[in-house]
């Protein structure tokens, strides 16, 4: 039987045009896939992608809470020993100067009354002071008061003093747990890690974007890497831990959250186009 050249020829190139269009509809690239999910179901999540409204929120001054008094004893329990009828001294005994005998019954006194502007200004004389139990008591005075003085925290947490450092981090720690809004949580961090000046502290801060909203942590990593600055590598690190992926742009993260991310119930009408 003789076999017809042309025809076969016709058959396998249209095998193979079939094959072509079968792997580039089927498979694609991610991002072409994504980008046309954008347009048919989706706006975009990051604001650098021309989002609405960013997913993360800041901490406004005039936000006051009342105070929770969590970790008092210890704190009332410092000031006790380092008082003596109301004169506070170093562990010889000795009295410190009088401008910082002044400052040290101010920050207890800020805790007796509740006085949340009395401890806010004490931040400044304290970051300058080089008592390092000065330093401290101020640090227990701010953390009395939880999230409302988290940004006066902050600074303490890159003291040279580790005791004071990791003080300023407990309280700063136990103040982000008070917090359930994600997106204000995630503001907060942000704002923290681009003030901190110490690798260890800033790495730590970072991390806790692990385990809240995905949306709102990408956010944060996006602004970071964008400003630069100290913070950028530890975000790169914890966009790998969230996503399992290496940091490679902006249009990577948009891509990864097209993909992955499921927002709450309430968000839907923020994100989705919907059906009309």
């Amino acid at each position: 039987m003789k076999i017809n050249i042309k025809i076969v020829v016709g058959v396998v190139v249209a095998a193979l045009a079939a094959i072509a269009i079968f792997h580039h509809g089927g498979r694609g690239d991610d991002d072409q896939r994504v980008e046309q999910r954008v347009r048919k179901n989706k706006k975009p999540y990051l604001v650098q992608k021309n989002a609405a409204a960013s997913a993360v929120k800041y901490q406004r001054d005039d936000a006051a809470r009342k105070p929770t008094r969590k970790g008092i004893g210890s704190i009332a329990g410092r000031f006790a020993a380092t008082a003596n009828n109301g004169v506070f001294c170093d562990s010889d005994g000795n009295p410190y100067p009088p401008e910082e005998q002044k400052i040290m019954a101010a920050a207890a006194a800020a805790i007796e009354h509740d006085d949340l502007n009395a401890a806010r200004d004490l931040a400044d004389k304290a970051l300058a002071s080089g008592n390092k139990d000065l330093r401290e008591a101020v640090v227990d005075a701010l953390g009395w008061f939880g999230a409302d003085a988290m940004a006066e925290l902050t600074p303490f947490m890159s003291d040279p003093d580790g005791e004071v450092a990791d003080a300023a981090s407990s309280h700063w720690k136990d103040a982000l747990q008070e917090i359930d809004d994600e997106g204000l949580k995630a503001g907060i961090i942000e704002m923290s890690v681009k003030a901190l000046k110490n690798n260890d502290m800033i790495e730590d801060v970072a991390n806790e974007l692990i385990g809240i909203d995905e949306l709102a942590a990408i956010q944060v990593i996006v602004n970071v890497i964008e400003s630069g600055g100290a913070a950028a590598d530890a975000m790169r690190d914890v966009y790998d831990s969230i996503t399992g992926d290496e940091w490679r742009d902006i249009d990577a993260a948009e891509s990864w959250l097209q993909e992955n991310y499921e927002p709450d119930d309430d968000d839907e009408g923020q994100y989705d186009e919907g059906e009309g």
